[in-house]
């Protein structure tokens, strides 16, 4: 886009807005320091064909001063703002739509900073501004972006050093004059303060446990039940997962959870029960009108969506989870459907039978089939 130059030095140095500008005096460019022509539209704003008042260069068309003097103009006014932030021991909130967990975040700008720089030499680059802890250590930048995105090196030096990088994307003139929307809505930040699901390697998402209703399968009454759920998957943790601590939650919200006992996986778990026929409502892995229908949540953490989303996927094509394997496995011919261990021939007191490799830890048994023998 034709970047307008709105600003300009006066034969005393002075920066003049081009609203504040005289015919007849003598301007020059604040950026090459050229001498500059007025541009004053006749036709009135609003109209067809209206062109703001700015400052152009004798015979040259190129924008590429506007473009840098819109860099520095923004940066140092940017600067500027945020010293005072600081001196007036003020807070500085900034949020953002983070890229690795698809989540909202916010933070705080000034939680360790006390001094701005301008251009900080890191050695390696020299972010357009950099906030300092009282340590001397870079712990944020800010990065303006005009024309020019930071280098894919620079972006790794900050990954690299946990340096927090802000970028500001600058179209024109007037988002000079909107340094604090600017500064409070960047247009990318490169850190995410989830922490990292230790099983996949992925960013893990904010996760709450809900109170939600459904309508029972058996007496068709509505009831209320306890799922966990996360910002960004559309999928459920039902109670049978729950731990202890998410257990305890549910129980404090007043909802009813049935203890159930698996002979085969000897491990006592939870279900969700209705409240009217006391009958087990069963897996719900998806729905959206759950999320509208939410009495109630509880943050409990985080869950890693990518984890949840795999097991679902697993599920529905006939995994199972083994707890003495660790793993997900396929079902198999001669294979214990609790646990995945191999069936073996054993001898009891009633003649042989197949019995798990894994006892006592899986009690699963199946008796011989005669036809078959």
């Amino acid at each position: 886009m034709k970047l307008l130059l709105p600003y300009a030095h006066d034969i005393n140095g002075n920066l003049v807005h081009i609203d504040d500008a005289q015919k007849g005096q003598k301007y020059t460019c604040p950026n090459c320091g050229a001498e500059l022509l007025l541009k004053i539209s006749k036709i009135p704003e609003g109209q067809k064909y209206h062109r703001r008042n700015h400052f152009a260069h004798k015979g040259n068309s190129d924008n590429h001063c506007s473009e840098s003097f819109l860099h520095k103009l923004f940066k140092e006014k940017c600067a500027e703002y945020i010293r005072k932030q600081i001196s007036a021991q003020e807070d500085l909130f900034f949020e953002w739509g983070c890229e690795k967990c698809c989540e909202d975040h916010k933070g705080n700008l000034l939680k360790k900073a006390v001094e701005v720089v301008t251009e900080y030499d890191l050695g390696v680059c020299k972010p357009d501004i950099a906030l300092l802890d009282e340590a001397g250590k870079v712990v944020i930048v800010v990065e303006v972006v005009v024309a020019h995105k930071p280098e894919p090196g620079t972006l790794q030096y900050y990954d690299d050093n946990k340096i927090a990088c802000l970028q500001i994307n600058v179209e024109d003139f007037p988002d000079c004059e909107n340094i604090t929307h600017k500064l409070s809505h960047p247009d990318k930040v490169n850190l995410c303060p989830n922490p990292i699901c230790e099983k996949c390697g992925n960013r893990m998402n904010t996760a709450k446990l809900i109170k939600t209703i459904t309508r029972c399968s058996y007496c068709n009454e509505e009831t209320e039940i306890a799922l966990i759920a996360t910002n960004s998957c559309e999928f459920f943790i039902n109670p049978y997962e729950f731990t202890s601590e998410e257990v305890a939650i549910a129980v404090n919200s007043e909802i009813e959870l049935a203890k159930k006992y698996s002979k085969n996986k000897n491990v006592t778990y939870f279900v969700n029960k209705c409240e009217n026929c006391n009958e087990i409502v069963g897996e719900i892995f998806a729905d959206g009108n759950l999320r509208k229908s939410c009495l109630s949540e509880t943050d409990i953490g985080y869950k890693c969506k990518y984890c949840i989303e795999e097991q679902h996927y697993l599920k529905t094509r006939g995994y199972c989870y083994s707890p003495i394997q660790k793993r997900w496995i396929a079902a198999e011919p001669n294979r214990c459907p609790c646990c995945f261990g191999f069936m073996i021939l054993r001898k009891g007191k009633y003649g042989q039978f197949w019995g798990c490799e894994n006892y006592p830890n899986c009690h699963h048994t199946e008796n011989i089939d005669v036809n078959n023998n």
